[in-house]
């Protein structure tokens, strides 16, 4: 008798364990795309990134994960997940150099305190279009040396996108000129560079990570922030920001990147497939990046945000104003160097 309840007891205890498993393994982050079945790929790559899904970080994953899977035949699957499933930014960037993460999208301003010279594509007033941020980065030998320090520190950059021009966006009040933004509290990522143009500019700068923005400008923790428009529309900002000066300031660019080690693991034909992926997806997003640009002012104007064009005058003191913000950054990221070359290559 006493066997059979103990029997009894020990069938009951495995069957909750069971169920236990099953519920926390279903409970967990799925990607919101992948292109090939578990069965069928022998080589899973997690890619993570803290955009929405269909912007075009996201299509730009997306790309990448198809042509990886077409040109092995299947060999590979890389699953993509959307949102910062895998941790935000900075989190996820640095997880890239210790080894906590295969593979992420980010911009370069994640790597700004971590690998010097990383940043440099934001620096104000350099660029003017896509193709001129693009030859700078992608082919050139300033973005061969950025790509190198990285690889020194365990992290490899398979492509360089631009997500266009970058402009200041506002709440509540209908901003048109400089020196009305001073005092404006604006969010700004956790960059020295974007703090000392903010403050350089007399605002008051609020470092927010990319996923807590929207809730920031909607409770009024910030009164506005700067962006490309792409992401004002990707991220929906125009549900919370109404207005927009088109500053033209800054441009970036963003980065899809593996862990080296991840990478050296791989087969050699793999490692291959892998890097020409990578150059085609970029080539690719941004073309879609260029077009997007172009749709998004009348989208977010159909959405209802009024934008002002910046005057003359007012970018002449904005570029006035944080040239030393340039020099300063150079010199405590170990980039002066890099900024001289450069502005030798947009000459």
């Amino acid at each position: 008798m006493k066997n059979s309840i103990t029997k009894r007891l020990l069938s009951i205890l495995l069957l909750l364990v069971f169920f236990i498993s099953a519920i926390t393994t279903g409970c967990g982050s799925k990607p919101v795309d992948s292109v090939e079945s578990a069965e069928s790929a022998n080589i899973v790559i997690k890619l993570g990134h803290h955009h929405n899904v269909d912007g075009i970080v996201d299509i730009y994953s997306k790309k990448f994960a198809e042509l990886a899977s077409t040109k092995s035949n299947g060999r590979i699957r890389v699953d993509v997940y959307p949102g910062a499933q895998l941790g935000q930014e900075f989190e996820a960037a640095e997880g890239i150099l210790i080894g906590t993460q295969q593979m992420s999208g980010v911009s370069t301003t994640a790597y700004n305190n971590l690998v010097k010279g990383f940043g440099l594509d934001m620096l104000p007033f350099m660029f003017d279009s896509y193709e001129s941020i693009i030859n700078v980065f992608a082919n050139s030998p300033v973005g061969e040396e950025l790509e190198n320090r990285l690889l020194k520190q365990n992290g490899r950059v398979l492509g360089w996108i631009a997500l266009g021009g970058r402009h200041m966006i506002f709440t509540d009040k209908n901003i048109k000129s400089v020196n009305q933004m001073k005092g404006m509290k604006m969010r700004s990522p956790e960059s020295d560079l974007f703090v000392g143009m903010f403050n350089a500019l007399g605002c008051r700068p609020t470092p927010i990570t990319w996923g807590e923005t929207y809730t920031a400008l909607q409770t009024s923790v910030v009164d506005g922030m700067e962006s490309p428009t792409t992401s004002m529309k990707d991220m929906k900002f125009f549900e919370v920001a109404k207005y927009c000066l088109l500053t033209n300031h800054m441009w970036g660019t963003f980065n899809l990147v593996i862990n080296e080690g991840f990478f050296q693991s791989l087969p050699e034909d793999i490692q291959q497939i892998i890097i020409d992926s990578g150059k085609e997806a970029s080539v690719y997003a941004n073309k879609i990046s260029e077009e997007e640009e172009k749709k998004s002012i009348d989208f977010l104007k159909e959405k209802g945000m009024i934008f002002n064009e910046l005057s003359q005058e007012d970018a002449v003191i904005m570029r006035e104003s944080v040239e030393p913000v340039i020099d300063k950054w150079g010199k405590d990221h170990g980039a002066t160097e890099l900024i001289k070359m450069l502005r030798e290559e947009i000459k």
